[in-house]
């Protein structure tokens, strides 16, 4: 192993010394000083603490402390609650928001006969220059139904045009 060598620098004056280095560059032939031995006690029991008060001891258990990874992980799990609070707040404000409203106009009952659609029967009584789209839409809420599926003979209530 080979180092470099420098030299030390040359202190003038009586200022405060440096403080000691804990990494040294050393030079061929380096032996280290020995370190000398700490005598510690035989037994734990042996050791003696400062007893303090309760009014005195304000040391609070140290906290839980993260890595990078763990605050990441954190933060991603905040994240996805909120999304998922946020979600689930939107489908319930918009599910109260719309189900206040009803049409309130005259309506037809209708019988779903073999090859009918949603579609066919919504143009079939739309009003001239009406929207296809809100027609069956307004079939969609009078009837209750999630989607345009409809079985031969099924009653409809549907906007009169």
């Amino acid at each position: 192993m080979s180092a470099l060598a420098a030299p030390t620098p040359v202190r003038t004056g009586a200022g405060p010394r440096p403080r000691p280095r804990h990494l040294q560059l050393v030079g061929p032939g380096f032996v280290p000083a020995p370190v000398p031995e700490v005598q510690r006690p035989a037994s734990p029991a042996a050791v003696t603490r400062p007893r303090s008060t309760p009014s005195t001891d304000r040391t609070a258990p140290p906290g839980l402390r993260l890595t990078a990874r763990g605050r990441l992980v954190r933060s991603a799990a905040l994240l996805l609650l909120a999304t998922v609070l946020a979600v689930a707040t939107g489908g319930w404000l918009g599910s109260v928001v719309s189900g206040g409203e009803s049409y309130s106009g005259p309506v037809e009952r209708v019988t779903v006969s073999a090859g009918d659609t949603l579609w066919g029967i919504a143009g079939a009584t739309a009003a001239e220059g009406q929207d296809v789209r809100d027609v069956v839409d307004d079939i969609l809420r009078i009837n209750g139904l999630e989607s345009g599926d409809l079985a031969v003979g099924q009653q409809l209530l549907v906007p009169a045009g």
